[in-house]
């Protein structure tokens, strides 16, 4: 299976556009909030600023409601080497089949789930053509996950529109006050704080409001280097992005401290679901919180 995996990203690389009369126009497309297929939601670094010479673990928030990822790769590449569609990695010359993890990473590839997790290491001379106040502010290195469908190895005809992508820059710097992720402790349905642990149980086609309670610590204060090369102080202003797997949701986004959206459970009784909250710092932390829900039986 690893072989064809290199067959179809050799492929995805190299191609500018891969079908691209297959893509649906804006009218026909599903609310933003809507997760009815497989799409990479978010994507964080931990930490998410590093020095040159550390390393910072990635994850990713795979939303697969219908079970179709089987493999996910992870690549990084430099800002000069990076485009507004990701990264251009060349693997034409590694054998995934014997090829070691440093081996990989020489190659531009960090990751490969669920065999080997990504990690993304600064390279020590990342900053050296910097003079020292840009060192505070720092550069930014890309990693980009391709998410791949499970398929059959003796087919010809794959689509390549299927493999989900998605990128996020990591911040290098020598700053003062490197960012760190935010927190989310708690989550809320209506008000009362409920166990992420099992589904929350909803009436059918009810307008309820979902909320999220971030730790003490997740809003902090930094220092930001203006356009005049003056230090200011400033405090983060994070939001949360809300998605879910079926029903709808009114306010796709909300501001801090207004953690809260209202969302309309499926009409359907039996149904099951999941709702995300996302939440971004406006710095590159991210982090998001799950709840499974089930709409009850008459």
């Amino acid at each position: 299976m690893i072989k064809y995996r290199h067959l179809f990203v050799s492929l995805l690389l190299s191609a500018c556009v891969i079908n691209g009369d297959k893509y649906a126009r804006p009218r026909d497309l599903n609310p933003e909030s809507l997760v009815d297929r497989t799409r990479i939601l978010a994507i964080q670094a931990e930490p998410p600023e590093v020095r040159p010479g550390d390393s910072a673990e990635i994850k990713a928030l795979l939303a697969d409601p219908n079970n179709e990822v089987e493999n996910t790769l992870w690549v990084t590449c430099s800002k000069e080497e990076s485009s507004d569609f990701g990264c251009a990695v060349d693997t034409s010359g590694v054998d995934f089949t014997s090829a070691s993890p440093e081996e990989l990473e020489e190659a531009g590839i960090i990751g490969f789930e669920p065999f080997l997790a990504p990690t993304y290491s600064a390279p020590p001379e990342a900053l050296n053509d910097l003079d020292p106040e840009q060192r505070t502010e720092g550069t930014y290195a890309l990693v980009q996950a391709f998410a791949f469908p499970n398929m059959d190895e003796q087919s010809e005809a794959f689509d390549f529109n299927s493999i989900e992508s998605g990128f996020k820059r990591i911040v290098i710097s020598e700053a003062t006050t490197p960012n760190s992720n935010p927190s989310i402790e708690r989550w809320t349905v209506d008000g009362v704080f409920v166990d992420t642990t099992a589904p929350v149980v909803v009436a059918a086609g009810a307008s309820i409001e979902l909320g999220i309670e971030l730790s003490p610590d997740s809003i902090e204060n930094y220092e930001y280097q203006n356009s005049e090369g003056i230090i200011e102080q400033r405090t983060e202003e994070p939001y949360a992005r809300w998605y879910g797997t079926a029903g709808s949701v009114d306010e796709d986004i909300t501001l801090y401290p207004y953690l809260t959206a209202t969302v309309r459970t499926p009409d359907a009784p039996g149904t099951g679901g999941t709702w995300w909250a996302v939440v971004r710092d406006r710095r590159g932390g991210i982090t998001w919180l799950s709840q499974n829900f089930i709409v009850k039986d008459d």
